[in-house]
């Protein structure tokens, strides 16, 4: 059974919270950020030796770095390809801004629809003919405005926003499925409560 996961960004928002949920079912977690000495900027050969040398079962991607997040996401995965393991990708609506949206060209939205792309053809190629030898699951996550310190472009408080404890259980349901030899491919979700301001 797969027990042992990795997190990135785990000392705050999304990261935080599903390390804490995680403990609770008996994972056995891995945290690793700035706070311990796992800089993606400024590292990231450093973040991704450690990932692939701690033997970990899963691999949750969350914390964002511009381009590195991404590579992190497509160099992790090769190694783990033909391995019973599972990554999964917390990436954002962002990567799903249509073309004409003046936020369509900004950096961390191509960071984001090229995660997606990349997951998608894993994916669309797995059900094909790759399930003959893959044994990684790949599943991509899509939210929306999370309240948290992550800053934003927008003021998240004008629209509706998930709590962090929220993602987190996203991430412990697609887990679950795993384990019961379901892969979500990908799972796109908002909040439906009220904004915190209003105009």
């Amino acid at each position: 059974m797969l027990k042992k996961v990795l997190v990135t960004g785990h000392t705050k928002g999304v990261g935080l919270a599903a390390c804490e949920l995680l403990k609770t079912k008996a994972f056995e977690v891995i945290g690793i950020s700035r706070a311990n000495g796992f800089d993606l900027v400024q590292d990231y050969e450093k973040v991704r030796d450690f990932i692939l040398n701690q033997e970990c079962d899963i691999f949750v991607n969350n914390a964002y770095a511009p381009i590195n997040q991404t590579r992190l996401l497509r160099e992790v995965y090769e190694e783990w390809e033909k391995k019973d393991k599972l990554i999964i990708n917390v990436c954002s609506v962002a990567a799903l801004v249509p073309s004409g949206h003046p936020d369509h060209n900004m950096p961390y939205v191509l960071d984001k629809r090229e995660q997606k792309k990349y997951c998608d053809n894993k994916n669309f190629y797995y059900s094909k003919k790759d399930f003959a030898h893959v044994r990684c699951g790949l599943v991509n996550l899509n939210f929306d405005y999370v309240k948290t310190s992550f800053k934003s472009k927008h003021d998240k408080r004008l629209y509706p926003n998930l709590n962090p404890s929220e993602v987190a259980g996203i991430i412990l349901y697609t887990i679950e499925g795993f384990l019961k030899d379901i892969c979500f491919r990908e799972i796109s979700f908002h909040s439906t409560r009220k904004p915190e301001v209003t105009l």
